[in-house]
């Protein structure tokens, strides 16, 4: 039967060939770029949908062939037991044990079928136009996003320094403290002056040039505080504004949600549109039949009216 088995095999197998190249690309890699983490998260579950339509088309196929061989076999097995082409039935031939009308084979042009098969193309055509819009919107959302340096609080201190800074009353929690180069070590470093300060998790991940956020700052109240580093002597660091970081992941997070949104979306119509248009293709063939069927059976039964008469 066609298509055969194998094509399960090849669609249940996109997934997990994909998932694994996504995972060897990024493991043990700290400096992967933005768009190969996108490109690793989202093209796994792309190929999940792709893997999923394939399976599904190869299910709904075999099982309308399946289902119009069991018809044929059936059809057979009823001919079997009617009279010969040419034989009047005598009286009271509907209750004559053994005979059993049967209307002639049925063919339903395909061009009769409703609705055409043209409209299972909505499915993927449908995924496509879906990945694309979330693929622009998250282009669009990324390439808005602020790109600005960020607005420095203190001097720059480089490895093995300190500078004392000011903090203003508006910046008391939205400051951080920022690395160069990125893959330079941003434990080193200590806060000291009125009220504990210290340096804590930080709230978002971002990069700008070679300086790269390593911690927030968590400051009490405005006033002057001390930043003492002990890193290397290749290595700076410096506090300065966390609000563009904070902007940025914002403008990423809302056009990363827009895009798996669309995905999403995407991925329903790719599955429910080809599904619902094959349900209703074999629904309308069994009517047809069933008409044609009837046309057949009432033109036998004229003719053998009007043999008799």
């Amino acid at each position: 039967m066609k298509p055969a088995r194998f094509w399960y095999w090849v669609g249940g197998a996109i997934f997990p060939v994909n998932l694994l190249i996504s995972v060897l690309l990024l493991s043990d890699n700290p400096e992967a770029s933005p768009a190969l983490i996108v490109g690793g998260i989202l093209s796994p579950m792309l190929t999940f949908l792709v893997s999923l339509v394939v399976c599904v088309t190869v299910l709904v196929m075999r099982t309308s062939r399946l289902s119009s061989r069991r018809a044929q076999r059936r059809y057979s097995a009823v001919a079997a037991h009617a009279p010969p082409p040419g034989y009047a039935p005598p009286p009271g031939y509907a209750t004559s044990p053994g005979y059993v009308v049967v209307p002639p084979p049925v063919h339903v042009p395909a061009q009769d079928v409703r609705p055409r098969l043209r409209w299972m193309l909505l499915g993927p055509v449908g995924l496509v136009l879906c990945v694309a819009l979330g693929a622009s919107a998250f282009w669009l959302f990324g390439s808005n996003a602020p790109q600005d340096p960020p607005e420095f609080a203190s001097e720059v201190v480089p490895g093995g320094g300190s500078t004392v800074f000011q903090v203003e009353e508006g910046q008391t929690g939205s400051l951080g403290l920022y690395v160069a180069p990125r893959d330079g070590d941003p434990d080193s470093c200590r806060l000291s002056g009125w009220g504990g300060p210290r340096l804590v998790e930080r709230v978002v991940s971002y990069s700008h040039g070679e300086w790269r956020l390593a911690h927030s700052v968590s400051v009490s109240s405005p006033g002057q505080y001390t930043l003492e580093c002990s890193g290397s002597s290749d290595t700076e660091y410096v506090i300065a504004d966390t609000d563009i970081a904070v902007e940025y992941d914002q403008a990423m997070l809302t056009g990363f949600g827009t895009l798996m949104l669309s995905v999403a979306l995407g991925a329903l119509l790719s599955v429910a549109l080809p599904v619902a248009v094959a349900i209703r293709r074999g629904n309308h063939r069994q009517r047809l039949v069933r008409e044609y069927q009837a046309r057949a059976y009432h033109a036998w039964a004229n003719g053998q009216g009007r043999r008799h008469g």
